[in-house]
């Protein structure tokens, strides 16, 4: 299954939007070198710019590490802070204001979200089985209502359980929505 270590972030005060997307920029690009076989595991990195979310009060930044397993994770953090990424790493950690993280796993579609994509976030209803919930999504999978559904694996923070990406809102029955949840994607930054 591929997974996500997804972390949600804004800059400190007084640091320009422009310069933090810059090193955003910078530090996935040194990741990107990772994909050329020399990390097992890593597939890809993006920033996506978001709006206020519950957890996070002001517009900021949602990063999504990808990899294709539990095993892998451990690996992208050593990678992630290596001696050719610890300068940069160290410099946005620095700048970071309100960082909260979550792993998610994709249970149907594909990623990365594209430019302006509707994004919502939701639980799971009492009463509904997983098994039918899943049906449910991934049936909206393939008729293209949805292009990505993510799971949460493990809890580290205060996201929702699920995670929709599509080309316009859904409601989905088997989900509890929080209209306050639900985002469109501004930009794909990296």
């Amino acid at each position: 299954m591929t997974l996500s270590y997804t972390f949600w972030h804004r800059p400190q005060n007084g640091i320009s939007p422009e310069g933090y997307e810059r090193d955003l920029a910078l530090f996935h690009e040194r990741l990107a070198m990772l994909g050329a076989g020399q990390v097992p595991g890593y597939l890809a990195s993006y920033t996506l710019r978001v709006p206020p979310l519950p957890w996070q009060s002001t517009p900021g930044y949602e990063d999504w590490y990808l990899i294709d397993g539990y095993a892998s994770l451990g690996v992208l953090a050593e990678a992630a802070v290596d001696e050719t990424r610890l300068e940069r790493h160290d410099a946005l950690a620095g700048a970071v204001l309100d960082g909260t993280g979550g792993l998610y796993g994709l249970r149907a579609g594909t990623a990365p979200p594209v430019e302006g994509a509707w994004v919502g976030w939701g639980r799971k209803r009492a009463g509904v089985s997983y098994a039918e919930l899943f049906s449910d999504l991934e049936a909206r999978v393939d008729t293209g209502s949805l292009t990505a559904v993510w799971q949460r694996q493990l809890v580290l923070g205060p996201a929702p359980e699920f995670r929709l990406e599509g080309p316009a809102p859904v409601t989905v029955a088997g989900l509890e929505p929080d209209t306050s949840l639900a985002v469109s994607v501004v930009s794909v930054l990296a």
